[in-house]
């Protein structure tokens, strides 16, 4: 995940030879049913839930059936169902969103180097299910996603925070695999707003402490 560099550190006065830690890259092809769709910078963690995640989320499978590492190359096995996703609007409150956002994120990796994103999963009760880090923020969402699907969770029961803005890639994400609420301290782009009022997602940014927006959708009223 992370190893260490030499560098030059300037204080602003003087150069100073040190050792720093960098975020460690490496590129992998992604193969769906024995076809070449895709090369991605990864992390090398949580692979096997990267894979399951990308091929439901990015709409290639809709069930995963085998997945393979080999070295570099990444090969996912399943069945493209065309099977649309249902959404079933979950039950959450303002206190339990509260309780969510409040709750402090422990991205070690991220603090060490400061190259890194994160995505996480809450059940609606507030618990956190799952944390992973990774460069690119599209692929820590694929491995929530991923891990979720591999243990056996209701996608529809979770709720995502995660580190970076709202694109419409990040909303598709959720329509594909089932997710009903994306949360992120910042904010989404017009046409993910736009996407998630299509498919009644409940968009949240800016979300600090006590505060948050609500760009598209709605919480439970009971």
């Amino acid at each position: 995940m992370i190893k260490k560099v030499k560098i030059k550190k300037f204080d602003g006065r003087d150069f100073y030879d040190i050792e720093d830690y960098v975020a460690v890259e490496e590129t992998y092809k992604i193969f769906i049913n024995g076809e070449l769709v895709k090369s991605l910078p990864i992390s090398p963690n949580f692979l096997y839930e990267f894979a399951v995640g990308f091929a439901i989320s990015e709409g290639f499978l809709g069930k995963v059936d085998k997945v393979k590492i080999d070295k570099n190359n990444l090969y996912i096995f399943g069945e493209n169902t065309n099977k649309e996703i249902k959404h079933k609007k979950p039950k959450i409150d303002v206190e339990t969103l509260k309780n969510i956002i409040s709750y402090e994120i422990k991205a070690k990796y991220w603090e060490i180097t400061g190259g890194f994103h994160w995505a996480s999963l809450f059940d609606l009760n507030g618990k956190q299910i799952i944390f992973i880090e990774d460069i690119g923020r599209h692929n820590a969402v694929d491995k929530v996603i991923g891990y979720a699907i591999l243990n056996n969770y209701n996608l529809n029961d979770l709720i995502l925070r995660y580190s970076g803005r709202i694109p419409s890639e990040i909303v598709k994400k959720a329509i594909n695999s089932g997710l009903n609420v994306i949360i992120s301290k910042s904010p989404p782009t017009d046409k993910a707003i736009e996407l998630a009022k299509e498919h009644d997602i409940l968009l949240i940014g800016f979300a600090r402490t006590g505060k948050f927006n609500i760009y598209a959708g709605r919480l439970w009223e009971g």
